[in-house]
């Protein structure tokens, strides 16, 4: 088949989860013998286009208008429809699809997250289409609410949340076909819609190393993801301020590494000599695989948080607050894990695993052992393509 890509962004660099996920669902589709079409949104004038060419057949790009963005996005707020569907829409975007359309004859289309999908609603192309919904947003902007440093962002996540939450139903009905990654959301979904049809389970999947390091930093503690995101701010902020230093207390020389793409001001102004902020880095995996431990401090998600699953692929020890422990469903805490809310709780898991190598290495080997065995990207996306 002919499968064409819709993105908000352009899909490299790889700066977060989000552009991660979707060039592992390419992978996929590309491995199963399709031909690609991406057709992305760009920020910049110059995207690397060479190495998206790697992966998909076709690309075609424009640059987004950020003015006329503010504009659009604020106008569908005052007429009752998502601010995100208005910012990222684009007429530039509109006639270079339909030409997309005419000369490449998609047999199927998969828009990336629900900014995407009115492309495909004005020319009545549900049919055809899977929509990569991929969190149940509404559920995370429910929870917005409790974000610290994050400022007027927080309160256009309010204001978006009743907006989303009803076009989530709509697509839900509309479409035959939309993919999340956790069954959290969908069952959070299915409550509002019982008789939904179309919500479909492919969780995230993970790279993982061929063999686990033999040696790691005892003070090293990470923390990963895209730094554009309001939870991962909230996350970052929260750890550093009420978490961090409850561990140099009783230990001196821990150093908390905040490692992700495009780090606001709010998350520069935490640097110091023991949090490091590091932006992107080009190898991921290599940089965390010698922490002592990764902590995912999550107040604010919905869906599988990809952090979790790249830590454990590496063998490290993850310290995660419960709620995003629950879409995961072969975490064990004080197994392959450990699972605390609050800042002595969350302190103290990360001193246990820091003072006791024996317990690191075992709950790394396990965590690694569980993703090793169920979360593979070709298992997890096997069908993804089928209507």
């Amino acid at each position: 088949m002919n499968i064409c890509i819709l993105t908000p962004r352009f899909p490299y660099p790889q700066f977060g989860g989000d552009a991660l996920r979707i060039n592992e669902i390419a992978r996929y589709l590309k491995h199963q013998g399709h031909k690609l079409i991406l057709v992305s949104l760009s920020d910049g004038a110059k995207p690397p286009v060479a190495q998206a060419k790697v992966l998909y057949d076709k690309v075609y790009f424009v640059k987004r208008n950020r003015i006329v963005s503010l504009f659009v996005g604020a106008f569908n707020f005052l007429f009752g429809k998502p601010i995100q569907c208005g910012y990222y829409s684009s007429n530039a975007y509109r006639k270079l699809f339909r030409k997309v359309i005419q000369t490449e004859k998609p047999d199927l289309y998969i828009p990336h997250l629900l900014r995407m999908v009115p492309y495909l609603s004005e020319l009545h192309l549900e049919k055809q289409t899977i929509v990569e919904m991929t969190d149940a947003l509404s559920k995370t902007y429910l929870l917005s609410s409790k974000a610290e440093g994050v400022g007027l962002l927080k309160y256009v996540y309010m204001l978006e949340q009743r907006l989303i939450a009803r076009y989530e139903l709509q697509v839900t009905r509309r479409f035959p076909k939309v993919v999340l990654v956790s069954q959290a959301d969908i069952d959070y979904l299915k409550a509002k819609e019982p008789n939904a049809t179309s919500l479909t389970l492919h969780s995230n999947g993970v790279g993982i190393l061929e063999a686990l390091p033999e040696h790691y930093n005892t003070d090293k503690i990470c923390f990963m993801g895209n730094m554009r995101s309001m939870q991962n701010q909230d996350a970052a902020i929260y750890f550093a301020n009420e978490v961090f230093p409850l561990i140099k207390k009783e230990r001196p020389s821990a150093k908390f590494y905040i490692v992700g793409s495009l780090p606001p001001g709010n998350i520069q102004t935490l640097a110091s000599d023991d949090i490091i902020i590091t932006g992107f880095v080009d190898d991921l995996e290599g940089f965390i695989k010698d922490s002592c431990l990764l902590v995912a401090p999550i107040r604010v998600a919905a869906g599988i948080q990809n952090k979790v699953l790249v830590g454990m692929g590496c063998g490290v020890p993850v310290v995660m607050t419960s709620l995003i422990s629950h879409a995961i469903p072969e975490l064990r805490d004080g197994d392959n894990c450990l699972i605390r809310d609050g800042e002595q709780a969350l302190a103290d898991a990360c001193l246990r695993i820091m003072r006791a190598p024996e317990l690191r290495r075992d709950m790394g080997r396990k965590g690694y052992d569980m993703v090793l065995r169920h979360y593979s990207w070709a298992e997890k996306l096997n069908g993804y393509e089928r209507l």
